[in-house]
């Protein structure tokens, strides 16, 4: 797949204000309207050493390169540090040898004499400045000319004048509107008109169409969905040690191994929320025939895996935060942690569909990076930080993804046009791939429901066991067997926690794990097992935080398996009674009431006004 690289330097003597927002709307902007023809390289913090790497990484797959920032007449400032303009002329040779560059932008001041080198070496369009230009019109110019190319799908001469009309709004000298450029030629020095930006050009063709690159209809032609996804999830989980996957790896170098088998072993292992709708994306239900081909249907579910995978993982960030509330570690929560989980809390249903999650990570994740000797409960956590140049494809997926998600969620209007459906199918897959790639240690942790927790002590013996009956919501079946972890020191009640699993085998028969203590995480009451209510249930059903009611006093949760479908929400009132039959119903229901109650409370910074110890009776609704 072809590259844009887009890069941006600053400088500490002489700082642009605008570049950061330039920055960020370019990227959005080519994130937002890929069709699958190309991936994105960004350098927001560009020096010498990361272009260089850069540019040598993709080789000869180079389709536009776009430097913003300081610069001169024969170098471009990375950083305060002086980058040869020729080098990185040369630098691209073989991405012009291949014929796939096709356009190199210059945005920084009186770059117009390293346009000579660039032409000379055959880059077939080039964008750069005869003098100083302001540092607001800059900014305009760039992001413009991007909205241009990719949403209005200009042609780059087209795209070109409209920016510089855009550009002329922040500036009172004359950017040279008037002056049209000559359709055959368009050389360096040979008709200067300054201060503006100049397109450069030796054939007409090459800016009277558009510079990003085509889609590759050989790749779209041989796509075969849930190829890709399931080979990487398989691979990521043999690389981390995965027992059943390991042994799967094994067996299909003696025997061929169908696709469903792969899919299977994959669905074990993860977490419930997530295996769930990898399910339904691997068409493995009656009647989905739909997303087995590329589909709109597809292509939301590919958005909806990634969703429902991104929110699972920011619960996991805000239940480690109120643990260290919980336990002291932390004392009071910055300003900006309180508004984060705030507008979290506050969030209505149709908001949090598609909200970001990855930002949510990443506010979290640096607040505890500032905290002194404190560890992830997800340890694997440390490797996604956005700053290592390891996790720049995954940060590029998350961002794609999370734009599929907003345009196909089905309580928005539909911004995906039909035939566009096949290539953004093929796209979307290969991203949640990369995506996926990283989290092949989840199968680590297990997701598990305390329904009850007995208490074990003998006259004879002074110690005291602690029998949890819990379920493990580890694969995609709403059945699930109960099992029995006999501890030294119990877990919390009634919610569902995430472990890291280290017991050992007790007794078969009785499906009876026993240990001196388990290292848990709780995750209610973000994540709740409704079915822990009804004594009578063999089956689980975990629901979301979906949003809290005001003005009836409920919390209404959303059903991991449908989490789009209204009708699938759950609606907990914290008023509820139970009857005299149903005491054991009520003992759970009324801690995960107190536990919704807290967590307002703390994410909303309230005093709480009645201890847990003297919660008032529950009234009928």
């Amino acid at each position: 797949m072809k590259t844009i690289i887009i890069s941006f330097a600053n400088s500490a003597v002489e700082p642009l204000a605008s570049i950061t927002e330039e920055d960020d709307n370019i990227h959005r902007i080519l994130i937002e309207n890929n069709r699958g023809n190309y991936s994105v390289h960004r350098e927001s913090f560009a020096t010498v050493d990361n272009i260089n790497n850069a540019l040598g990484a993709y080789n000869g797959n180079i389709a536009i390169f776009h430097y913003a920032g300081h610069a001169g007449q024969h170098s471009l400032l990375f950083n305060d540090q002086e980058a040869n303009g020729t080098g990185i002329a040369y630098q691209l040779k073989p991405s012009i040898a291949a014929g796939n560059l096709r356009l190199v932008i210059l945005n920084g001041c009186s770059t117009g004499p390293q346009v000579t080198k660039l032409l000379e070496l055959g880059v077939p369009a080039v964008i750069a400045t005869n003098a100083s230009v302001n540092d607001t019109s800059a900014k305009i110019f760039g992001v413009e000319f991007f909205r241009n190319i990719c949403q209005k799908r200009m042609t780059l001469r087209n795209a070109f004048n409209a920016a510089l009309a855009s550009a002329q709004t922040a500036t009172k000298d004359s950017l040279g509107l008037d002056d049209t450029t000559s359709r055959d030629l368009h050389l360096p020095g040979e008709k200067p008109r300054e201060p503006f930006w100049g397109l450069f050009f030796k054939n007409a063709d090459a800016v009277d169409r558009n510079p990003l690159p085509v889609v590759n209809d050989q790749a779209v032609a041989l796509y075969e969905p849930n190829i890709q996804l399931t080979q990487t999830i398989f691979t990521a989980l043999v690389l981390d040690g995965n027992v059943p996957a390991m042994q799967l790896d094994e067996k299909k170098k003696l025997e061929i191994i169908e696709d469903y088998v792969f899919q299977k072993t994959i669905m074990d292992v993860f977490p419930h929320p997530i295996a769930i709708q990898l399910k339904t994306l691997f068409a493995a239900e009656y009647g989905a025939e739909a997303l087995k081909k590329p589909s709109l249907k597809r292509l939301e579910q590919i958005a909806r895996v990634f969703q429902i995978t991104t929110e699972f993982m920011g619960i996991i960030m805000i239940s480690q935060l109120w643990e260290l509330k919980i336990t002291g570690k932390v004392a009071q929560l910055p300003d900006n942690m309180r508004q984060l989980l705030k507008d979290y809390f506050n969030l209505t249903i149709e908001e949090r569909a598609v909200y970001n999650y990855s930002s949510l990570i990443k506010g979290i994740r640096k607040y505890i990076d500032t905290l002194p000797r404190v560890d992830y409960f997800v340890t694997e956590l440390k490797t996604l930080r956005e700053e290592d140049a390891q996790n720049k494809k995954f940060g590029e997926a998350c961002e794609y993804l999370s734009y599929i998600r907003n345009a196909t969620y089905p309580g928005k209007p539909v911004a995906v046009q039909e035939s566009e459906v096949l290539e953004l199918c093929l796209t979307a897959e290969a991203m949640l791939s990369v995506f996926f790639e990283k989290l092949g240690f989840l199968h680590r942790y297990t997701l598990t429901s305390i329904q009850n927790i007995r208490i074990n002590k003998y006259r004879h013996d002074i110690l005291t066991e602690f029998d949890h009956q819990v379920v493990k919501l580890m694969n995609s079946n709403a059945s699930h067997e109960v099992n029995y972890y006999l501890l030294a020191k119990h877990l919390d009640n009634s919610g569902v926690i995430l472990t890291k699993q280290n017991l050992t085998v007790f007794n078969v028969e009785r499906r009876q794990y026993k240990g001196e203590a388990l290292e848990f995480l709780n995750l209610s009451p973000l994540v709740v097992d409704i079915n822990a209510f009804e004594s009578r249930s063999d089956r689980s059903n975990l629901v979301f935080y979906g949003q809290y009611r005001e003005d009836d006093k409920v919390y209404v949760f959303r059903n991991v398996s449908k989490p789009d479908d209204d009708l699938n929400h759950v609606e907990i009132n914290i008023n509820r009674r139970f009857g005299r039959t149903e005491q054991q119903e009520q003992s759970r229901y009324e801690a995960v009431c107190i536990q919704l109650n807290a967590f307002r409370d703390f994410a909303l910074q309230l005093t709480p006004t009645t201890p847990a110890h003297d919660q008032q009776p529950l009234q009928v609704p």
